[in-house]
Parts: structure tokens; sequence; C-alpha cells
């Protein structure tokens, strides 16, 4: 193998600043690179993470410092950026008083590592699955080239949205389903289009999430995700669902694709008799049901994941809370959701919220979206690079809740009987 001009560059750099190394980021890449840096012989003196989850920590004996205290410890330092949305975590270490210069992205290191012999630390229950170290890592260097290429749009994920239905009524949706008291199905014919000029604007999409409500209920499902698949600049569809539809026949073939992941939020694992609070539904009724569509992508090799809820905040509620414009803009930049972009109705959100607020006439921020049909496709590409990279606050900020890494977690999927109604 010929030696990487670019890694030997970028390991003398990082040896000739002479200040603490910390790698930005404690999950699975975060690991990986620091992997990376001990093989180049490099010393790594902490992991910062925004997850408060994750502080005091350690992995492989190397503490973890929650961002908000990293300057504190570190007040002169080094970063390896290792999260996919290096954007975000270069504005944010800046802010932390932190020179650009001393920021590094990851992509050499991590290029140049080989992960069958990477052996990490698991986090959440997501960790354990088949390739997901090797997404992770991707989805990184994927997506801090395409930082890195600012005259190309890259997109590292895109939900789309194909119905406003559930078979579940859950209070505390994050995605604001139990405020819809009219909720529809979005006709096939003209998430198609939207796809198909979503997939003309973008140089890459490292991933598209098909998510409601419950997509399964929206009966042409298999066909948004037939023409998502067809797209060569799409790397990977993921469909979210509950568990609790059954596939029809005719529709199996479109979940054993290659890019399709189906992911199974299995809500009958934390209730029953071990329900956490008596208001949670009993929702282990279901369980049978689960269990079925599973043993079906078993049966038929389906790429799938099953795994409780987890990481549910209460970010589902529509307030004014009536914040200053700087308050706004610190919500939105603690926010997990920011890079959610989402296309509802032939716009592109910033964020789900920004989407699902729009849609119930909350507000109609135009500044939050690109609309992507009937105009210019120069003039789109070059909103979309603004959308992607240039924000630093939502209309929709001033209505939402935030939500944090640090955030407390809630009781997930509490039913509620009757629709919520948006008062403001």
């Amino acid at each position: 193998m010929k030696p990487n001009k670019m890694l030997y560059k970028l390991v003398k750099d990082l040896k000739e600043m002479q200040v603490p190394l910390i790698i930005f980021g404690a999950g699975a890449t975060g690991q990986v690179v620091l992997q990376s840096c001990l093989d180049q012989g490099l010393s790594i003196s902490a992991f910062c993470d925004d997850n408060i989850k994750k502080k005091n920590s350690f992995i492989r004996d190397v503490k973890v410092h929650h961002t908000d205290e990293i300057n504190k410890f570190f007040p002169d330092a080094c970063f390896i950026i290792s999260s996919a949305d290096i954007h975000d975590m270069i504005d944010k270490l800046e802010r932390c008083g932190y020179k650009k210069e001393k920021l590094y992205s990851s992509v050499e290191l991590l290029e140049n590592y080989d992960l069958s012999k990477f052996n990490f630390q698991k986090y959440n229950s997501e960790d354990t699955q088949k390739g997901f170290v090797e997404f992770a890592v991707k989805s990184t260097i994927t997506c801090q080239k395409g930082f890195l290429t600012p005259e190309k749009v890259f997109m590292r994920s895109v939900d789309i949205v194909i119905t406003e239905k559930c078979s579940l009524k859950c209070k505390d949706c994050s995605n604001l389903m139990q405020f819809f008291d009219n909720p529809i199905n979005y006709e096939e014919k003209d998430l198609k289009e939207a796809v198909d000029l979503l997939a003309s604007y973008a140089d890459y999409i490292h991933e598209v999430r098909v998510i409601g409500g419950e997509p399964l209920m929206n009966k042409e499902w298999h066909l948004v995700v037939d023409n998502l698949v067809s797209k060569p600049n799409i790397d990977r569809v993921v469909i979210y669902t509950n568990g609790m539809i059954t596939p029809k026949i005719h529709q199996i073939d479109s979940l054993k694709h290659p890019k399709v992941i189906f992911n199974i939020t299995d809500y009958t694992q934390i209730f029953g008799e071990d329900a956490p609070n008596k208001k949670t539904a009993n929702l282990s009724r279901f369980k049978k049901q689960v269990d079925k569509l599973e043993e079906i992508c078993k049966k038929e090799s389906i790429d799938y994941r099953r795994h409780p809820p987890e990481n549910w905040t209460d970010c589902g509620r529509i307030e004014n809370f009536n914040r200053s414009p700087e308050e706004n803009k610190k919500v939105f930049r603690s926010c997990c959701c920011k890079n959610l972009i989402t296309m509802s109705e032939g716009e592109l959100h910033r964020c789900p919220f920004s989407a699902q607020i729009t849609r119930l006439k909350v507000i109609d921020c135009e500044s939050d979206y690109v609309k992507i049909t009937n105009r210019d496709e120069k003039l789109i590409k070059e909103e979309l690079t603004d959308l992607l990279f240039k924000k630093n606050v939502l209309g929709a900020c001033t209505y939402c809740p935030g939500r944090s890494l640090s955030d407390e977690q809630i009781i997930p999927a509490i039913q509620t009987e009757t629709v919520i109604p948006v008062v403001l």
C-alpha cells in the first residue's frame, strides 16, 4: 500500500501543535478515531460530547467531558471531529473559544483504518446491530467530505413524511401527530415528483428516512420506497414502523432491497406488568403482532432493527415561548434534530418540527424551508446550501420547546384518547 501523504501531514501537524488532543464525539466513530490515532502514535487527552449521559464515562481510559465544560479543563487544545455534522461542531467549538485552525476533520484517520479489527464500547441498543459501525463511519466520511466541498449539495439525512396517520396516539410524539385532527395519507404521485426533484438537485444523500405517523398506514408506501432506492445518489433508505402493521405480500420485495433497513420501534418491550406509569397504555397486547413481523423479516432475509423506544424528551409541545432572538439561537444551536432535513408538501425544511407546524398552519416562515417545485434549479441549489450550512435560527424555534441531548428523558408512548388542540 502506498503511504498516504494527507494522513502523514495530518499526524505531523497534530504532533507539532504540542497541546492536548481531544476527540469531539464519543460514539462509535469517535472510538474508531481513537484507535486510528493510537495506531499513528497520537496521544488523546479526552473525549468531548454533547450527550449528558456520556459525561464522566471512560473509553479505554480516556475520559468523556461534556461540551459545556471542556474549556474549563482544556483552555487550549486541538480537536479531531468525529461527528458527521462537522459544521455544527466547528461552530460550537469556536463559541467555546477554540481557534478554527485547531479544529480538524477525521476523514483521513477514518479512511485509513481497518474496521475488521475494531471492537468498540456500546452505548445504545442499536450499536449491536450488523453494520452499525461501518455505517456510522461511512456517514461521517461522506458528510465531512461534503462540508469540505461546498460547491456540491451533500445531505446527511432527509425525512420524507408520507402520512399523518398513526396506529398509536402518543401524547408526547416528537413528530406532533397528536395535533392532527384530520390526518391524511399523501399521494404517491406527489411524493414521487418531490423525490425526483430532490434527487436531481442533490449531489449525494446519505440516508432517507421514510416516516409518518406510521408509514405503513399509507398503502402506497412500497411505491415510495421503490422510487427512493432507484436513485443512484441516495445511499440508504430507512423505514420507521411501530411494528403493528404487517406488510402485504406484494410489498415485501420493497423491504428486501440492499439499500433498505426496516426499523421497528417496539413499544411492547416497556409495558405490561412492569409499565412505568399507570397512565401508559398497555401496549404489550401487540407483542404477538410485532413478533410476527420480526419472523417475516427473518424468513425473507430483510435487513431490520428491533429495539425499544429510546431518548424520548418533552419536545412534543407547541407553544409560543416568547423568547428573545438570542434565546432562540441558543435553542437552535443545542438542538439534536436541526440537521434532520424534512420533506413535506414539496418543501425541504431544516427540521421535522418546522415541517409539522407549517403543515398544522401554526406558522409559515418561508426562510425555514426551500420550495423545490416549479423554480430555477440554480437558485434552489443556492438556497439549499444556505439551508444546510448557514442557518443559525428558524422561525419555528419560537414555538419549539427545544431538543437537546442533555434533556431529561420522559416516559415514552403515553396514549391520549383525543386529539390535542394547538393553543397559542
